[in-house]
């Protein structure tokens, strides 16, 4: 014979056991005030609940706290690959354990957020994109933490997180610091994107014009790579000796197009991503890139969420810096 389903306790199941009606075993559980049951009722329908095994469902315990067992991770509308994934999958597992159920939506520019939580009400949101003050205050005003990885909050200096664009400011820098003072900075022409290649176009200019660099953009990669390494031989006659890339896809694309238009790297021209994936060890030349503390950054987030923890990083400490062999070192040329 198959083996027996257990079912699931219900408030039926404790009323018949203490001998009580089922509106007497919602208010003992539910602690409602005002109810005038007798102590001595309220003892024997707790210890029938705690014989049987009871627990409410999650419904009901979001009625009683206000609140649901959900953290809600709110992101850009972008696909979720790359390190985003990573740090999802990795923080709902973490969440998990704590006994949380972590969801993740994808923000479009219609959104109304306030349908979304009264949905869900949920216990925590994880700002993964901006939020207007709007969504701060109705947020606020539920009771409902806020915990930002990345994103804009207003109001709140101390949820400050990973900012896009730092991500263009150092890897500028980067190639600065290593004497390279006419750069570029490569990012698709994709409008799903410029939430991100925006900021970290917009940090580029900032840091050369501060490091009084010369700095280029250019956006066609999507548009195949003949066109591309006709731009890399463009740059590198207009003494361009640094690229950086968008990511490590649009810098693997621009490897490939100076490969094929004989363009060497790094003699003739440095390169530089971000997101540091699993690939940027295995070409030739290994690509340097910008990559993320994910392990660290989902303690600090599992920890703020559970709250365990308050500490505040910023993009500094988030982001790390992978100098390989793509990059050359001109400040070292006699």
């Amino acid at each position: 014979m198959p083996p027996r389903q257990h079912r699931k306790v219900s408030g039926k199941d404790v009323a018949e056991a203490a001998g009580v009606s089922r509106t007497t075993v919602s208010f003992v559980l539910n602690d409602r005030p005002n109810s005038a049951i007798p102590e001595e009722t309220r003892r024997r329908v707790l210890t029938a609940a705690e014989a049987l095994g009871y627990a409410p469902l999650p419904e009901a315990r979001a009625l009683k706290m206000g609140h649901s067992d959900v953290v809600l991770c709110l992101l850009p509308d972008w696909p979720i690959t790359g390190p985003l994934g990573v740090l999802l999958e990795s923080l709902s597992a973490r969440l998990a354990d704590s006994g949380l159920t972590m969801l993740a939506h994808q923000r479009r520019p219609d959104d109304d957020l306030s349908q979304v939580l009264g949905a869900l009400t949920p216990t925590t949101i994880v700002a993964m994109c901006d939020l207007s003050e709007i969504e701060v205050s109705y947020a606020e005003a539920r009771g409902i933490s806020l915990v930002a990885f990345m994103g804009d909050v207003p109001g709140r200096p101390d949820l400050a997180g990973l900012r896009q664009s730092d991500i263009g400011r150092l890897q500028v820098a980067a190639l600065v610091d290593r004497g390279h003072a006419s750069v570029a900075y490569v990012l698709p022409h994709d409008r799903n994107l410029d939430w991100f290649s925006e900021p970290r176009l917009e940090g580029a200019r900032e840091e050369a014009q501060r490091r009084n660099a010369d700095l280029i953009e250019y956006r066609d990669v999507d548009n195949g790579g003949a066109r591309l390494a006709t731009w890399v031989i463009s740059a590198a006659r207009d003494r361009v000796t640094g690229i950086c890339a968008y990511n490590d896809e649009v810098a693997l694309s621009i490897l490939m197009a100076a490969h094929g238009a004989g363009i060497a790297v790094p003699e003739d021209v440095s390169l530089i991503g971000v997101d540091d994936s699993c690939f940027t060890r295995m070409t030739r030349p290994p690509l340097s890139s910008v990559g993320f503390g994910l392990g660290v950054e989902v303690q600090r987030l599992a920890a703020l969420i559970t709250e365990s923890g308050t500490e505040v990083r910023g993009s500094d400490e988030i982001l790390q810096l992978q100098i390989r062999q793509s990059v050359q070192d001109l400040s070292a040329t006699p």
